[in-house]
């Protein structure tokens, strides 16, 4: 079987002499488990904070299958990373088969980086460059997929300046499982807004000094404290 697997933050010091990519395909004979892809980088399981097997939470000792994506993530000095789901508005309300604009993920991912050194953030046109062309099946597991990614992560950052189907699903999965949902929108009097947001920014400007501000983090660290 062949499965990819992409190594995060500290991780890639395990990557092969003289590689400057982060992402690798492997290949194992059945039966293989995450653990397997672990030990082939030479990694000692217990720096393996986190695992993603096809954008959900696995373990180390979750079974392989062909065709399998593998993410894995460090434990960070001073505790454990921030994990940032970028949710927004991708098709929208086109009837034809295109992306609106998508620059807003590259802004978000840039303040999120420049003021909480300890954050993962997790872009599903990242993980998914070419889901236009996916056909039902892949579109179905991967809608599925990236709504129970939010629901994992720390905290989901959903851009709405327009009603958004998939967005919708990921910030209630968010919700759902207690986790702060920030939503850039000017959609204040929308129901799902109103009541599946933790804060409601107007635009990007205002997003941005929030983050600046350090309201985000003091908020995140609010909510990991509720839940233990």
């Amino acid at each position: 079987m062949k499965v990819a697997v992409k190594l995060h933050g500290i991780l890639r010091d395990y990557r092969p002499r003289g590689s400057k990519i982060d992402q690798f395909e492997l290949a194992f004979d059945a039966p293989a488990t995450v653990l397997s892809a672990v030990q082939h980088f030479g990694i000692p399981p217990q720096k393996v904070h986190a695992v993603f097997l096809n954008d959900e939470p696995a373990e180390l000792t979750s079974m392989l299958k062909d065709g399998d994506h593998i993410r894995l993530f460090p434990p960070v000095v001073g505790g454990a990373p921030w994990r940032v789901f970028v949710a927004g508005i991708m098709q929208g309300s086109r009837r034809e088969n295109d992306l609106d604009a998508q620059d807003y993920r590259r802004i978000i991912g840039e303040v999120l980086r420049a003021h909480l050194p300890q954050v993962e953030v997790i872009d599903p046109l990242e993980l998914h460059p070419n889901s236009l062309t996916y056909d039902l099946d892949a579109a179905r597991e991967t809608l599925i997929g990236m709504a129970a990614t939010a629901g994992a992560a720390d905290a989901v950052v959903a851009y709405v300046p327009s009603a958004s189907m998939g967005t919708a699903l990921e910030m209630w999965e968010a919700y759902h499982h207690s986790k702060p949902v920030f939503t850039i929108s000017p959609l204040r009097h929308n129901w799902v807004v109103q009541a599946l947001s933790t804060r409601v920014l107007d635009d990007l400007e205002q997003f941005t000094e929030f983050v600046r501000a350090g309201e985000f983090e003091r908020m995140l660290r609010d909510n990991r404290r509720a839940d233990q």
